[in-house]
């Protein structure tokens, strides 16, 4: 079985072309720059031209891509999108003409980018070039806060505690386009994008989780430190039992330890995460003692001076793919492989 898994995150895609019949570390792998930081070089070459851009495409992630979008703005051009393309920015298209963008169908008189977390064009001809095939399997990792017209930060948080209620096993945390809830627009919007192919989806933050162990029989504490986000997730028999997350750029690595600490005897809370800017916090259970601590993602050097006992995960060799290899074990979870 060959699957493509990318784990797309702020700073970069991270490509894993999957096939069961090599070992993983001889699977083929490409780290490239994440398509919001793609589409904010187009708006910004459109900015330096002094041209009006006209957004159309699907719902994608936003970060980069949105602050060139209001430098655009700022610097007196104009910035036309269809409905789809300008929930990127906002969820609510009544803000989104607040801050200056045309709602339209179509506009001539701009340069046209499209908006999309997964550039199959682009991949396919990576691919074609290097004399390999395009696989019929996609597995993606978006982090998806959910649509919602009031803070997304609460509203993401408010999906991850039902999903951990329900359990938080790694298979209840993988989608395919028919279980995907109708509030989690920008997987619905990959899937549209993906519509030629099987696709499952995960969120960013539990790939990420899932593919830092190596196995589930001990409880750990799983760091991920992402360029755009933090997650830390509890982990007891195979399950997310406990999270909190919050931006990387509003993190050190004394406040880290103290919110590992506080996860892990229960007493860190969503408001102390979400009033210091973070998305919030989760615990459904702990452990009975301080467990093993993973740090993983392309920001783990963080951690370095961590004051607990810290395990830097390298899965395969290879931290950057930790989230994809995360996605291959949630695809074969559905398969029936429990082991992923």
């Amino acid at each position: 079985m060959e699957c493509i898994a990318i784990d797309v995150g702020a700073g970069t895609q991270d490509i894993l072309i999957y096939d069961s019949e090599k070992r993983v570390e001889q699977c083929f792998k490409m780290v490239l720059p994440s398509q919001t930081r793609i589409v904010a070089q187009r708006v910004r070459q459109a900015t330096e031209l002094h041209k009006d851009i006209f957004l159309n495409g699907v719902t994608m992630g936003g970060g980069p891509c949105v602050r060139a979008i209001k430098d655009h703005l700022g610097a007196g051009l104009r910035v036309y999108s269809t409905e789809s393309a300008a929930k990127t920015i906002y969820d609510d298209l009544d803000r989104v003409q607040r801050t200056g963008v045309a709602i339209t169908r179509q506009c001539p008189d701009a340069i046209p980018i499209e908006t999309k977390d997964i550039d199959l064009s682009a991949i396919s001809t990576v691919m074609r070039l290097f004399e390999m095939d395009v696989p019929e399997r996609f597995a993606i990792a978006v982090q998806d806060h959910g649509e919602s017209t009031k803070s997304n930060r609460v509203f993401r948080f408010e999906h991850l505690k039902r999903v951990i209620q329900k359990g938080g096993d790694l298979q209840s945390l993988v989608y395919i386009p028919e279980t995907i809830p109708e509030y989690l627009t920008r997987m619905r919007a990959v899937a549209q994008t993906l519509a030629d192919f099987d696709v499952v989806l995960m969120d960013t933050g539990p790939a990420a989780i899932f593919g830092a162990v190596d196995t589930t029989d001990q409880p750990a504490i799983v760091l991920n430190i992402g360029n755009g986000h933090t997650l830390c997730a509890i982990l007891i028999d195979g399950c997310i039992t406990g999270i909190f997350e919050h931006h990387t750029r509003q993190v050190n690595i004394e406040r880290l330890d103290t919110y590992i600490e506080k996860l892990a005897d229960g007493t860190l809370t969503f408001e102390e995460i979400f009033e210091s800017g973070g998305h919030g916090c989760y615990i459904k259970e702990i452990p009975d003692e301080m467990p093993r601590v993973i740090v993983t993602g392309p920001n783990r050097y963080i951690a370095e001076e961590s004051r607990h006992d810290i395990t830097f995960a390298a899965p395969y060799g290879d931290m950057m793919l930790t989230g994809s290899f995360g996605l291959v074990k949630g695809m074969l979870s559905l398969n029936g492989d429990g082991n992923g």
